[in-house]
């Protein structure tokens, strides 16, 4: 059985999903959740049964291998495409969560801090081990530039694009920059607009060329804090619910038929 796979952050994983279990529909539940959050078992199994990417893979009869987190970035998911084996693998679905989330190229492994969390305290960890890995990840902090370094995965991405002709490669801007507190990438402009050979447009009532899915998800109240009957004993969860993962997947589905039928993935 063939496989699809979809690479992201907590959008791609369902965060937020199991707050919709019978067990925390009640207010003694519900107070039971902290955020972030942690799922258990359960937790895990209904996200998975509920998420959009389960009902895509359901319509393309594929299985689904998800490797997503919340907090991902693309930079992540670049580096786990490169490490796939992509033999099985005709679908691939690559979610940009806030554009500029981080996520180094040159920090993998267990004996690497990969996350701002651990890095942070690495540093103020008050031993003041491993000199050389401090120097590289001050340097790193105090030469990061996100404009550039976006720039630097999107080309990396474009070009793993070009290596697969025969894979169908769908893209999901979920937020734009503004979200991470950066600038816009203009998707009409000669740099960016190779991306849109990608993307599934989502129309909001201002803008029929929308790419941004917050944005749809947004207009059409369909997030967790939404959906969701105690959302006012909750924290404000902004992702998409159980309602909103469902018109995400038709969405989604609508533009894999319209380039089936076209015959234009490429």
């Amino acid at each position: 059985m063939k496989s699809v796979i979809f690479l992201g952050s907590s959008n791609t994983f369902g965060v937020g999903l199991h707050t919709f279990r019978p067990e925390y529909l009640t207010e003694s539940g519900i107070k039971e959740l902290k955020f972030p959050y942690y799922e258990l078992g359960e937790d895990k199994e209904f996200i998975r049964e509920n998420r959009w990417t389960n009902q895509v893979s359901k319509f393309l009869k594929r299985e689904e291998i998800n490797i997503s987190a919340a907090g991902g970035s693309p930079a992540a998911s670049l580096y786990n495409l490169n490490n796939t084996d992509l033999s099985d693998i005709d679908y691939i679905f690559f979610e940009f969560s806030g554009i500029y989330n981080y996520h180094d190229r040159f920090f993998h492994g267990d004996d690497y801090p990969n996350t701002p969390h651990e890095i942070e305290a690495f540093l103020t960890n008050g031993k003041n081990d491993r000199p050389e890995l401090r120097k590289r990840i001050m340097d790193w902090i105090e030469n990061y530039n996100p404009k550039e370094f976006i720039d630097g995965i999107l080309e990396l991405l474009n070009k793993k694009i070009k290596e697969l002709p025969d894979k169908k490669i769908i893209i999901l801007f979920w937020h734009d920059a503004v979200h991470g507190g950066r600038e816009k990438l203009d998707f009409n402009s000669e740099k960016y607009s190779w991306l849109k050979e990608y993307m599934v447009k989502f129309p909001t009532k201002t803008d029929k060329d929308n790419y941004i899915v917050h944005n749809f998800i947004l207009e059409n109240k369909l997030r967790v804090c939404d959906e969701h009957p105690l959302s006012k004993l909750m924290n404000q969860d902004i992702h998409a619910g159980i309602q909103g993962n469902k018109i995400v997947a038709e969405i989604v589905i609508n533009y894999i038929n319209e380039k089936e039928t076209t015959n234009s993935w490429r």
